[in-house]
């Protein structure tokens, strides 16, 4: 999803080239609400540390037309956890489709309220703490990890400044996420994974990026 949102931002940044357009990296400092993994997380039996509820994430996007732009933004990060028992890499990520309006304030200096419309994914691969196995025990019985997958819609306003500096630019961006539909848990393997924690990834973020182009 978050590749689709950056190829589609970037095309719109190319197709609106004459007017103003811009397409490039964004690194983000993301605060979603996962307190509720953390009361799963804090079982005894696992020794799990808890989650901070601050992953820094990196992916990029754009945007072009005149005043009313069209564009969008996708980003991904993680973190791993080990246990006592079990060893947890876990991703976070999303992408969003983005209209906005640009206010130039002075030589494409400005302002531009937006409002992202996507999606936002929870992923984490478990594995129990092993030993070395041999290849054909392997082959008998595969059955090592768990991949379990977490979406939900989300709507993401924001605020961008925008500093150009020749044919590239400063973004400066803030905004929330919030995800007013609770999502669904489910293995990789597409069955559903029951008595799983209900989590609502909202929360505040902020975004730095270095984006290439220009224009009017």
């Amino acid at each position: 999803m978050k590749k689709v949102v950056i190829a589609l931002a970037l095309i719109a940044a190319v197709a609106f080239a004459g007017a103003r357009g811009y397409g490039g990296f964004v690194l983000s400092y993301m605060m979603p609400d996962f307190d509720a993994l953390n009361r799963a997380f804090s079982s005894p039996d696992l020794g799990l540390p808890e989650m901070e509820e601050q992953v820094f994430t990196y992916g990029g996007g754009g945007w072009g037309g005149t005043n009313l732009m069209v564009g969008g933004w996708g980003f991904g990060g993680g973190r791993k956890f080990d246990g006592d028992s079990v060893t947890v890499k876990m991703s976070y990520g999303g992408g969003f489709f983005e209209p906005g309006y640009f206010i130039n304030i002075y030589r494409g200096f400005g302002i531009m309220p937006s409002v992202g419309i996507g999606g936002t994914a929870v992923s984490m691969e478990l594995r129990p703490i092993l030993g070395d196995v041999a290849f054909d025990s392997l082959l008998v019985n595969p059955g090592r990890t768990s991949r379990i997958n977490y979406g939900t819609f989300t709507v993401a306003p924001s605020l961008t400044i925008l500093i150009p500096i020749e044919f590239i630019a400063i973004q400066i961006k803030g905004g929330y996420m919030w995800s007013p539909i609770t999502g669904a848990w489910d293995l990789e393997d597409g069955a559903d994974l029951r008595h799983a924690p209900d989590i609502e990834p909202s929360g505040p973020y902020a975004s730095v990026g270095i984006l290439f182009g220009g224009g009017d």
